[in-house]
């Protein structure tokens, strides 16, 4: 099923970008990175699409994997999680024990929730919450709705 709905918006976002898929040991040690650092782990549904793709572009959204990429076509590393992660462990922001970035959109940030198990798109500041999703799923539906 999300497989289905990642190749859906790279066909309908033509500047789509799709990396390949997260090896199972680069998983098991991003979610050992975040959990040492009091973020939440990534979750099961979460895990399924960065083994699908490890990360993905579909402007403006934006994902993160398990590892940094090198861009070097556009002179650019692309993020993973473990580094947007730390810098808010890093300064000590208390928004986001028990949470983890998994990626951004415009200004915002996208979250998952382990509080309530929930995907939410927050304000990058506070994390206000501006749309919820009780599933990664639902954020894709979501996605593919608004192109």
């Amino acid at each position: 099923m999300l497989y289905e709905k990642v190749k859906k918006l790279k066909s309908l976002v033509k500047n789509s970008v799709v990396f390949d898929g997260a090896k199972p040991a680069k998983l098991d040690f991003t979610n050992a990175v975040l959990t040492n650092s009091k973020n939440a782990t990534l979750p099961p549904e979460y895990i399924e699409f960065l083994k699908i793709t490890n990360g993905m572009i579909i402007p403006p959204y934006e994902f993160y994997g398990s590892e940094v990429i090198d861009r070097k076509d556009y002179n650019y590393k692309y993020p993973s999680i473990m580094e947007i992660n730390k810098t808010f462990v890093q300064n000590k922001n208390p928004l986001i024990e028990n949470r983890v970035v998994i990626g951004n959109v415009f200004f915002d940030t996208i979250i998952y929730d382990k509080f309530d198990n929930n995907y939410k798109i927050v304000n990058r500041i506070n994390f206000e919450i501006i749309k919820s999703f009780s599933s990664f799923s639902n954020l894709l539906d979501y996605i593919i709705e608004s192109m």
